[in-house]
């Protein structure tokens, strides 16, 4: 109890301190200013290289800050500070995130970076109106291709005519897309954010899917849980299901837990992947040109919510949709047995996304225009 105590103590006198930094450093120089903060602490580290680099180009010609919740997080113009205190900020041009914020600088503009590459349901069915009312904070909103731009307005009903939506590619993407495809020596298992998408994780199965796949392949498997859920997985704290898998397979040399921050290695040498309704999926395809497996054992709502979705209806393109463990064997070996025939078509649908290449300074164009509107 006392090291909580202590520790939001922590929090409010840096946050304190860092406000009354950032907010001389925005009264005294001549430059328009920028404020970039991370609202999703477990999320930062395996974003914030690309965010750096994204805004790089910046840097000459106005003033970037970053925010974010990591006391270990050092690096230049980068700031602790609690989400709540961002309203006691002055003279910003503008404020970007790249995961929803609830509280925001006074009279900036406000832009959100959508982090996933397609148009994957923002969150589970039974948060996704409120997600969206959220999003109707910002401004501008960065979506990936104007595909996605089109689907985004009518399935998620932003009809808000304040909110401008603009496709800018995807710069993640672009920043990881130096990919080496080497021995391919794994099998990748990620399973989406199961506390956002408690209906439709694979994770209830992922005993069955793992002993699965250790009869089908000799090779090795890779588990690597989504960021939010890695703490879940780092200790046994008491007897859930999660807490079976490490017991079963903590010490079993087939398989290995990943909880790295950044995915290219797990990604470069894997064969395949399996996962959920997990964005992740096509972003690994279009940087290895790998296919996937998508085990969905409750399609049927998929049909019925959002069949309409480039996510779902894009699948069959990057891989195979298998509804439950019965069906699991014949796909997966379609999938390894036809690999030449998925790179084909992952190129295909690859290219027909917008900005590949480009998404940086398409992104960085859009920002200056909004700066300089």
């Amino acid at each position: 109890m006392q090291l909580i105590l202590f520790s939001k103590f922590l929090n409010f006198v840096n946050s304190i301190y860092s406000i009354l930094i950032i907010n001389l450093k925005l009264k005294i120089t001549k430059k328009k200013t920028i404020f970039f903060f991370f609202p999703r602490k477990d999320l930062t580290l395996k974003d914030v290289n690309y965010i750096k680099d994204l805004l790089s180009i910046l840097n000459k010609q106005y003033l970037v800050i970053f925010g974010h919740k990591l006391h270990s997080l050092k690096f230049k113009n980068s700031y602790f500070i609690n989400e709540s205190f961002l309203r006691f900020l002055k003279n910003l041009d503008l404020f970007i995130s790249n995961y929803i914020c609830d509280f925001f600088p006074k009279n900036s503009k406000k832009i959100y970076i959508h982090h996933s590459l397609y148009d994957t349901p923002l969150s589970g069915r039974k948060n996704e109106k409120q997600t969206i009312e959220r999003l109707k904070n910002y401004d501008f909103i960065f979506l990936s291709s104007k595909k996605i731009v089109t689907s985004f307005v009518k399935i998620f009903n932003i009809k808000n005519k304040k909110i401008k939506i603009i496709p800018t590619g995807y710069p993640r993407l672009d920043f990881f897309n130096k990919l080496k495809n080497i021995k391919q020596k794994s099998i990748i298992i990620a399973p989406a954010n199961f506390l956002a998408y408690p209906d439709d994780t694979l994770i209830y199965d992922a005993e069955k899917i793992i002993e699965k796949v250790k009869k089908l392949s000799k090779l090795k498997i890779v588990f690597r849980p989504h960021p939010i859920n890695r703490d879940y997985f780092k200790k046994i704290k008491k007897n859930t299901y999660i807490d079976k898998i490490l017991l079963k397979y903590s010490k079993d040399k087939r398989v290995e837990f990943d909880f790295s921050e950044d995915y290219s290695k797990s990604y470069s040498e894997s064969a395949m992947m399996i996962t959920d309704i997990s964005a992740t999926a096509f972003t690994y395809s279009f940087l290895t040109f790998k296919p996937v497996l998508f085990y969905s054992p409750t399609e049927s709502l998929f049909k019925k919510s959002y069949k309409k979705l480039h996510h779902f209806k894009d699948r069959n393109k990057i891989g195979i949709v298998v509804k439950n463990i019965k069906t699991f064997e014949k796909s997966f070996n379609k999938i390894l047995n036809n690999k030449k025939k998925f790179i084909y078509s992952i190129n295909k649908i690859r290219k027909k996304m917008d900005f590949i290449g480009k998404s940086k300074s398409k992104t960085i164009n859009s920002i200056m225009k909004i700066l300089n509107n």
